[in-house]
Formats: structure tokens, sequence, C-alpha cells
């Protein structure tokens, strides 16, 4: 299923990249690269979204990084390709998020599968 979506996407490049360009507004301005990781880290954790204030700036910014982490993390590829060919404000206003707070969650997802997967094979055994 998720590789029918992503050739989708792949062939409607514009839907995806009108998301990606639309979350750049929301999320907080840097100062010299640096974010706040371990802040958003732990409020990523604990944000329930349906119980969010969209109209709140937290909330919105929280929204927006959980929207670019699970983008990136369902559709890594479709990210690469368009941020190594996007604007460079674009990229400016969202690497340090990739960098500081996404690229660490979906590690840290990663991570997570893995014992899952060796958790199952020893319950097996």
């Amino acid at each position: 299923m998720l590789a029918s979506l992503t050739d989708y996407l792949e062939a409607n490049s514009p839907i995806y990249e009108m998301l990606l360009v639309s979350l750049v507004p929301f999320l907080p301005i840097v100062k010299k690269g640096v974010v706040g990781a371990d802040a958003y880290h732990r409020e990523l954790t604990s944000f329930q979204p349906e119980y969010s204030a969209l109209n709140e700036e937290r909330s919105s910014s929280l929204m927006a990084l959980i929207t670019l982490i699970n983008f990136m993390k369902s559709f890594p590829s479709l990210a690469r390709k368009f941020y190594e060919g996007c604007d460079k404000q674009i990229l400016a206003a969202t690497k340090p998020y990739i960098k500081s707070v996404v690229s660490p969650a979906i590690m840290e997802n990663e991570i997570k599968k893995i014992e899952l997967a060796q958790l199952e094979l020893s319950s097996e055994n």
C-alpha cells in the first residue's frame, strides 16, 4: 500500500511539495541554527494532536513538526528529493529542524522497530 502511494506521489510531486512548503511558516524562527531539540522531544512525545488548539502558536508548531517527522518516516526518498532541489530559503528554515528534531525522531523510531522485532523473535523461541 505504501509503495503504491509513493509511486502516486512521485508521479504527482506538487501534492507533497505543497505539503512540505506549507509547513515552513508554522515552524518557529531558529536563531543561529539552534533548535531546542530536548524541549521539542519531550513535547512531541506527549503531544496529542486531537486535543490541541491549533490557534496556539506552540501547538501549530508541534503539529507541523509531527507532520514533517511522519512524512519523512513514511516517504524518506521523496523528502530527500524535495529538499535537494528546493528553494534555499525553504531549506534554510527547515534544515535545523530536520537535523535536531526530525532525524533523531526517525532514528528513535527505527531503534524501537528493531527492539520490537527482537522481542517478537525471543518470544517465538
